[in-house]
């Protein structure tokens, strides 16, 4: 079977990569928790895309072959990440301050702080600064999901953050 021409493809591809960035990254950042490797994984993902392009079969489940494909990807590197062999371990090096009981119990106090003051927000403004902040959406995308206009889900989130930031101003 003849190769599509890279025009074709390209035009045909743009699209999709356009309409499934996001999604990509989205999937890979809740595996990786790491945006540069998560954009990394976002650019094998796409990569693949490209390469098997001709494979995929039904164009209509190309956002779940994207997904699958990322979170593979994502699995692997963390998978590539945490082989490191036991003898080449450094003892006398200490662990990080993140991981003393110290620093984990006071970020775990921090979360669950700002788990209060989210929950004590009302719910529409809560939901505003979640897919904000939480789920990387524009002002735009969250004024859609939301059914609200711009201006509103703007004021909304002013709001939040005042809030967020009189509330945990203690742990600054």
């Amino acid at each position: 079977m003849p190769a599509p021409t890279a025009v074709r493809t390209a035009a045909s591809f743009a699209p999709i990569v356009r309409r499934h960035s996001r999604l990509v990254h989205t999937v890979a950042m809740r595996v990786l928790h790491s945006r540069a490797d998560a954009d990394d994984v976002v650019q094998e993902t796409f990569l693949a895309a490209w390469t098997n392009l001709d494979a995929i079969d039904d164009p209509a489940a190309i956002s779940g072959w994207l997904v699958t494909t990322a979170r593979r990807r994502a699995y692997d590197r963390l998978r590539r990440a945490v082989r490191v062999p036991f003898d080449e371990l450094d003892e006398a090096v200490p662990a990080p301050d993140r991981h003393a009981p110290a620093g984990v119990a006071e970020r775990t106090s921090l979360v669950a702080a700002a788990r209060d003051v989210l929950a004590r927000m009302p719910a529409p403004q809560r939901r505003c600064w979640e897919l904000r902040h939480l789920d990387g959406l524009a002002y735009a995308e969250v004024a859609t999901a939301l059914d609200l206009p711009v201006s509103t889900v703007r004021g909304m989130l002013v709001r939040a953050r005042e809030t967020i930031a009189r509330e945990l101003a203690t742990w600054r």
